[in-house]
């Protein structure tokens, strides 16, 4: 095994998420969040389905157990239908730096979570990271500065919600996802099954509502279509895949960590690249969040 390779997948798959992340975050304020999900879906699982043929030497997954399928099925409603669903949204609402700092609590809920049900021991060095985490998070979106313009009362709370609701689809992803990921069953495979169970879901939802020859006209729009299938190439498909290999091959803790990082590097695209007024409050606030993501784990 390559030294850090883990480690390197994981730092690779938070820049995968930072880079769309804003891309999806333009393109769903032009057609709508739900339409931008749904159209990354499709992207997704082509990108996948070609990644799976070039690196396991067939096209999809022929070898999944009945339990596998089943964690994965779930891990996939739960994450890439309902808590994505929740988190494009946000994008839509707070943009991407703001969304995805939210989505840094990722760590910080699943360490509550195993405390409340599974009874596993915070220590104290843990219960720092967690105060620091929600303290960082809390002043960030309690501050004026960095908030999107025009953006304020109700609909800002709104926003908030959706980015803390595709933070828990994501703890709920990741749990179940983990017991499929077992006897060292392939990342990539895992990622194509949970993708077009989302596919099947959403598009499934979209025939329901009629709303399938809408969200063909925009992702076919030629501002949005090309953006659309980078994005999903490099988040949904790439990203994620690393983000399983990350979890394999390194400390989950160090994973982790390492995979709260778009935050950060969006503050630092945001304000040293884009010249975007951010604020102390917001750099100050966004760093001590990856701070206590990092004691949490780095332990």
């Amino acid at each position: 095994m390559v030294p850090f390779f883990g480690e390197a997948a994981a730092f690779s798959a938070a820049l995968c998420w930072a880079t769309s992340s804003m891309i999806f975050s333009n393109i769903g304020g032009k057609v709508g969040a739900q339409t931008v999900n749904r159209g990354r879906l499709i992207c997704s699982i082509f990108c996948l389905t070609i990644l799976h043929w070039v690196m396991e030497g067939q096209p999809w997954p022929n070898a999944v157990t009945w339990e596998q399928l089943g964690w994965l099925s779930l891990s996939s409603i739960l994450g890439l239908v309902i808590g994505d669903a929740m988190l494009f949204q946000a994008f839509v609402m707070l943009g991407a730096r703001l969304s995805m700092l939210l989505m840094s609590t990722v760590p910080i809920m699943g360490a509550v979570l195993a405390w409340v049900l599974f009874d596993e021991i915070l220590i104290p060095i843990e219960i720092t990271g967690i105060a620091c985490g929600v303290g960082g998070v809390l002043l960030v979106i309690l501050g004026k500065k960095g908030r999107p313009v025009g953006l304020a009362g109700r609909n800002y709370v709104v926003g908030v919600l959706f980015g803390l609701g595709g933070a828990i689809g994501q703890v709920s992803n990741l749990i179940t996802a983990k017991y499929a990921l077992i006897d060292g069953y392939s990342a990539l495979s895992a990622t194509w099954i949970r993708t077009l169970v989302a596919v099947i879901a959403m598009w499934g939802i979209a025939i329901l509502l009629g709303r399938v020859r809408r969200t063909v006209t925009a992702c076919m729009a030629p501002d949005v279509g090309k953006w659309l299938f980078l994005g999903a190439f490099i988040g949904p498909a790439v990203g994620v895949w690393l983000s399983m290999l990350a979890v394999q091959n390194a400390n989950v803790g160090i994973a982790s960590t390492l995979m709260a990082l778009p935050p950060v590097i969006l503050i630092v695209y945001e304000g040293l690249i884009l010249r975007r007024p951010v604020g102390w409050q917001a750099a100050f606030g966004t760093c001590l969040a990856f701070a206590g993501v990092a004691l949490l784990f780095m332990h």
